[in-house]
């Protein structure tokens, strides 16, 4: 066989095998998403920010100012597990089944970043510190609910296009899991 012929063949086998192996299946998701966006805020994200912004800043009334800076360990502790509890609720809303587009992702990924900020904010104990995380926060957590969410508010007037519904397998799953809380 002469040198033209079997490089030819090598490449015929090579264009073969990835042919082959770009028609593999995809492979399915490891990850269980049917706890749907809503479950993970109220369960996740609200409590733990919450958590957070109650041991920042101060609040004001008719007997004047008062601090909700931590004065105890476990304060210190509860707000530092909140803002932990928001990290890793914007990895959560990262895995594949629950992005929906780039704004999504960048949204979910600040939102890392600021509980990520907070929790370091409230490990030196400093107040300031914890504030701004705090208004970070909030400020990430409105952008996405003016996106994402005031077009789900009853009576709400929507802003852009409608949310995109969720792939089909996905929202099978979710529309289980909900079922399951019925009974």
């Amino acid at each position: 066989m002469n040198m033209r012929k079997e490089v030819s063949l090598w490449a015929l086998g090579a264009a073969a095998i990835l042919l082959l192996t770009s028609c593999e299946r995809a492979k399915p998701s490891p990850y269980d998403t049917s706890l749907p966006v809503l479950e993970v805020m109220d369960h996740l994200v609200d409590p733990g920010a919450w958590a957070f912004w109650r041991a920042s800043g101060e609040v004001t009334d008719e007997a004047g100012a008062k601090s909700l800076t931590p004065t105890t360990q476990e304060g210190w502790l509860a707000a530092e597990n909140g803002a932990v509890q928001v990290a890793e609720a914007g990895n959560l809303l990262l895995l594949p089944g629950r992005v929906r587009d780039a704004e999504w992702i960048r949204l979910s990924k600040k939102l890392t970043h600021d509980g990520l900020e907070a929790k370091a904010a409230a490990e030196a104990k400093d107040s300031a510190r914890m504030f701004a995380a705090g208004a970070e926060m909030f400020k990430t957590c409105t952008a996405c609910h003016q996106k994402y969410v005031a077009a789900l508010q009853p009576g709400a007037e929507p802003k852009g296009a409608p949310l995109p519904d969720w792939p089909a397998d996905v929202k099978q799953k979710q529309n289980q899991f909900l079922e399951g809380k019925k009974q």
